[in-house]
């Protein structure tokens, strides 16, 4: 009742009070004319005055419904209220819920409903650092299938995928009570292990998925049998961090797969250096979006003419913490990781810009880059260099893309497809490391190649080695009957130089030239040398028309 009464009036107290004056008002009616008197305002008066019961329900009945009328709106409102509540709190179950199912959305692979990447590095670093304060283990697996591009190539993506599901099944249900299984990405996958009781636990864990991977896979008509490689790493002996034991792992998966597959762990005589050092596979992503990377200029000379005519275009990462590191410490994880696309275009993007800035500045210099096999399989890749050329206003003669020869012989039909679209833009191929590869003479006489670069192997001794000299003269030759030019590179002395210019070589470089530069650095450089040529009456710098861009 206090509750009711301190409530604030309600609109039902006020039709309690209404009611109760219309009660009144009748009853004050009946009694004048049960009385046989006429409804006059002077006998309303006297009715009141002289009825007892009047004056007590003038008195009373008012209050009473106003009390009931207050009385049932707070009811209602209270009842309105608990709805409400009940409701908000249904809403919010219910939202909760759908938040939960989001997150948990986010958290799975949407092909294989395993955990994805995202999620298991998150888990990972977790465990990392409560086994930091607790002074336990924690171990992670990857796991790579063998030969699974083969499956796509010969049988789609989508008998792939169905491949990719039944390997996630296989995982899941031998380790799923004991371990966190995920897709890592393509056809790697990933296993914690937290805590881990000892590193015989991994022996009997990789044991299980070669078991499981063991029978084969039914598709369609066909049962392919299923291999993979398996490298774990454990916390802390092989890395301080998620990322550096994410890389120790994939390093040891990919030495198990060189060694024919199996499962392989990181070792104690492996050194926590090499172990940090896999960790730039993970921090490559990172490098390449915050601009880490820095490209270097070295120049190529026309022999005869004594002339600049080209740079190639060389990679460094300038690491936060590391220093300046070289391309062949971070490429080939590049190409393991999947980032070498990635690479790839940043490299031809900075070439092709800072070809076009030496461009305005008067030298019409050639820029020389080199590509993986990834990016040559790639069928959108000559779509994308025309949108790169046409971005920098660069006409393409003035780009060559430089192509091993294992390159060359990984996919041949695809390898020559992307190249002679490449090459029907005007972009210059030449073959780089040439002799140091198995390619066939009958295939690269099909490919639309300008030059055939000398591998530096061959250079470096062919003053002391008349195998080696045989070599590089026997290339000079096949390249000028093939109507190409003879690059050589790796030149590191005036006697080297001066051979290469009496067996007819084209081009050269080398550190006798110039080394790999920072763009600033090779402006300087080429000034000195339109300064030093000028003073010496030779040439004064490169042609206006630059012959490696031919």
């Amino acid at each position: 009742m206090a509750r009711t009464l301190r409530s604030q009036l309600t609109r039902y107290a006020c039709y309690g009070v209404l009611i109760a004056l219309a009660v009144i008002v009748v009853a004050t009616l009946a009694t004048v004319l049960l009385a046989g008197e006429a409804l006059t305002a002077a006998n309303l008066l006297d009715a009141h005055r002289d009825n007892v019961g009047l004056l007590v329900l003038d008195l009373l009945l008012p209050l009473v419904f106003a009390l009931w009328g207050q009385y049932v709106g707070v009811l209602l409102s209270d009842r309105a209220i608990a709805f409400a509540r009940d409701d908000t709190r249904r809403l919010q179950a219910d939202r909760a819920l759908l938040e939960a199912r989001a997150r948990r959305a986010d958290d799975l692979d949407a092909l294989t409903g395993l955990a994805n990447r995202a999620y298991f590095v998150e888990r990972l670093e977790s465990a990392v650092a409560a086994a930091n304060l607790s002074r336990s283990r924690v171990a992670v697996m990857i796991i790579d299938l063998d030969g699974f591009s083969e499956v796509n190539d010969q049988f789609g993506s989508s008998n792939g995928d169905r491949v990719l599901k039944s390997v996630a099944r296989r995982l899941d249900a031998a380790l799923s009570e004991q371990a966190l299984v995920a897709r890592f990405g393509g056809d790697s996958f990933a296993v914690l292990l937290d805590p881990l009781r000892s590193a015989e636990v991994l022996d009997t864990v990789a044991r299980r998925i070669e078991h499981e991977l063991e029978p084969p896979c039914a598709l369609d008509s066909l049962s392919l049998n299923l291999a993979g490689s398996i490298g774990g790493a454990i916390y802390p002996e092989n890395g301080r961090d998620s990322h550096s034991l994410l890389a120790a792992a994939e390093g040891a998966m990919h030495r198990a797969k060189t060694q024919g597959g199996g499962f392989a762990l990181v070792t104690a005589r492996e050194s926590l250096h090499d172990a940090e050092m896999h960790s730039l596979s993970s921090e490559l992503r990172a490098a390449i979006e915050e601009d880490q990377l820095v490209l270097h200029l070295q120049p190529i000379v026309d022999i005869a003419a004594d002339r600049v005519q080209g740079v190639e275009a060389l990679v460094r990462w300038q690491h936060p913490r590391r220093g300046l590191i070289m391309p062949g410490d971070f490429i080939p994880r590049a190409e393991r990781s999947g980032l070498i696309s990635e690479l790839s275009n940043w490299v031809l993007k900075r070439a092709l810009s800072s070809a076009a800035d030496l461009h305005a500045a008067g030298w019409p210099l050639g820029i020389s880059v080199n590509l993986s096999a990834r990016t040559l399989l790639d069928p959108h890749f000559p779509d994308a260099l025309a949108e790169l050329l046409a971005a920098v206003d660069l006409p393409s003669r003035y780009l060559t893309v430089e192509i091993t020869e294992d390159t060359l012989m990984a996919d041949q039909q695809r390898t020559l497809d992307v190249v002679t679209r490449v090459a029907n833009m005007g972009v210059h191929i030449s073959i780089d490391d040439f002799g140091t590869g198995y390619s066939q003479l009958a295939y690269l006489k099909r490919l639309p190649a300008s030059e055939i670069k000398i591998d530096r192997s061959f250079v470096e001794d062919m003053l002391v080695s008349r195998t080696d000299l045989s070599i590089v003269q026997a290339t000079i030759g096949l390249a000028h009957a093939l109507e190409l030019r003879a690059v050589a590179e790796g030149i590191e002395t005036e006697s080297q130089a001066e051979r290469l210019r009496q067996l007819g070589c084209d081009y050269m470089q080398g550190y006798y030239i110039g080394r790999p530069m920072p763009e600033d650095k090779f402006r300087d450089w080429l000034g000195a040398w339109d300064l030093y040529h000028a003073s010496a009456g030779g040439p004064a710098g490169p042609e206006t028309r630059s012959n490696h861009s031919a």
